[in-house]
C-alpha cells in the first residue's frame, strides 16, 4: 500500500511481537502498524482518552480482560459478516422466479442425478 511514511519508536518487546505478528500473517511489520494507526485514528476521541487512560493505570489483569472482550467483540463481528457474505453467496443461486412451475423445475434440475 502506497501512502506517506510516518515513523515511531517502540520498546523492545513491541518489537518482537511486531516482527512475529507479521512473520505469523505473511505481513509486514508496516502494513501492520499501517492497520494498528488506521483503526486508532478513526476511534472516536472518548474511546482513544479511554484507552490511554487504560494504557496508563491499567492493572494486568484489567488488561487482559479489555483483550478478552475485545477479541469477543471482533470475533462476534466477524461472526455477523460471514452470515452476511453466506446470505449473498446463497441469495445469488436461488431462482429468481416465484412462479411455481419454475420453482418446480429448478427443484428437479437440483436434485437430478448427475449425468457424470
Amino acid at each position: 500500500m502506497a501512502g506517506r511514511s510516518v515513523s515511531g519508536d517502540v520498546d523492545d518487546a513491541v518489537a518482537a511481537r511486531l516482527a512475529s505478528v507479521a512473520q505469523a500473517e505473511s505481513r509486514t511489520p508496516a502494513s501492520l502498524v499501517s492497520q494498528a494507526v488506521d483503526f486508532y485514528t478513526a476511534l472516536p476521541e472518548v474511546a482513544r482518552r479511554a484507552m490511554r487512560r487504560l494504557d496508563d493505570h491499567a492493572t494486568g489483569e484489567e488488561r487482559r480482560w479489555l483483550e478478552s472482550e475485545l477479541v469477543r467483540l471482533f470475533l462476534r463481528a466477524d461472526f455477523s459478516l460471514t452470515q452476511r457474505l453466506m446470505v449473498e453467496e446463497v441469495a445469488a443461486t436461488l431462482p429468481k422466479s416465484t412462479d411455481e412451475a419454475d420453482l418446480e423445475a429448478t427443484a428437479r434440475d437440483w436434485t437430478a442425478p448427475s449425468k457424470s
